[in-house]
């Protein structure tokens, strides 16, 4: 439904489906699917101005560490996670368990859906 309203321009009630959902989900204890309605709800919301309602109070946003964030955009450019391990000086398994911590914590489950989120929260130039 979330997805229908967006399409219809209809933003903020796009973002109160999917926080709507979320609730849902979580009740129902499917933690990723909640986390990933949630992170559709933050990413809506705030294409609304700021605006608020009940039903996105409730939300948290989503907060990498600095390394999770790290890997995660290096990820999204296109490297290997063996490529990734190289420029970091780390291993392969860790960059492999760093991505799934990511896609838990986001509730995407791909590089290209990660890409999509983190280059809507990177800051543009001018922006503060």
């Amino acid at each position: 439904m979330s997805t229908d309203f967006e399409e219809l321009g209809l933003i903020l009630y796009a973002a109160e489906a999917s926080a709507q959902a979320a609730r849902l989900h979580r009740k129902a204890g499917r933690t990723r699917e909640a986390r990933a309605a949630e992170t559709r709800a933050l990413r809506l919301a705030g294409r609304c101005q700021g605006a608020r309602t009940p039903a996105l109070a409730g939300l948290e946003p989503v907060t990498l560490t600095p390394r999770q964030r790290e890997i995660a955009l290096l990820a999204v450019q296109g490297l290997t996670n063996k490529e990734i391990a190289e420029r970091l000086f780390v291993s392969r398994r860790t960059v492999a368990n760093t991505l799934v911590a990511v896609y838990e914590r986001t509730g995407v489950n791909d590089r290209a859906a990660l890409a999509g989120l983190l280059t809507r929260e990177e800051p543009r130039p001018g922006d503060r």
